[in-house]
């Protein structure tokens, strides 16, 4: 299954005490115009619709949701062309996959890969212990979100998509169980 999105944006807007700027036509923006539409494909209820169209913060509406601590559990995290001098070739990539827990439940699954084409950004994750999650709140980037593709499957609900500031660009896949907001995981939630 395909998208079918429908989202308006890319409008000038003037404010009084801000020069006259453009904003981004993209799903996602924090700052965008007075109206958005995000149409969905049919066979998404609403809560899925919302995780669909989450732009990087999938964590904090889980928690949220569940009213719980969330966790992210590293699958594993490595170059993706490893080899002697990899880290100097720009640009560089990590693959990278994770398991996001809430209440000792996966309820997502991400794989991504991580491109960084800025040599001071590649040496944040390799010399100073910048988590590649992490990059564009260390940063103080809002990335531009893109969703590519999302469907339904026999083990849930999926969708891809793209991340991207200046010198960084994630492509990730999440992958969400079919009984994620299922009443009975909500037992015992104040």
């Amino acid at each position: 299954m395909g998208t079918d999105l429908d989202s308006t944006g890319g409008e000038a807007v003037q404010r009084p005490d801000t020069p006259r700027q453009r904003i981004p036509n993209h799903l996602g923006d924090l700052f965008s115009s007075r109206e958005t539409t995000t149409t969905l494909p049919p066979g998404f209820s609403p809560l899925e619709r919302i995780l669909l169209t989450a732009n990087g913060n999938v964590q904090r509406i889980l928690s949220a949701y569940f009213n719980s601590t969330v966790k992210v559990q590293i699958i594993y995290n490595v170059l993706k062309d490893p080899g002697p001098g990899a880290l100097e070739r720009l640009p560089v990539c990590f693959k990278r996959e994770v398991d996001i827990i809430c209440r000792e439940k996966v309820c997502c699954h991400a794989t991504s890969t991580i491109t960084i084409s800025n040599a001071a950004y590649v040496s944040l994750v390799t010399e100073k212990g910048v988590g590649i999650g992490q990059l564009f709140r260390y940063l103080n980037m809002l990335p531009e979100f893109e969703l590519l593709d999302l469907g339904r499957n026999e083990k849930g609900f999926w969708r891809r998509y793209v991340l991207c500031s200046e010198g960084i660009s994630c492509e990730i896949l999440e992958e969400f169980p079919h009984d994620l907001f299922d009443a009975s995981l909500l037992a015992g939630v104040p």
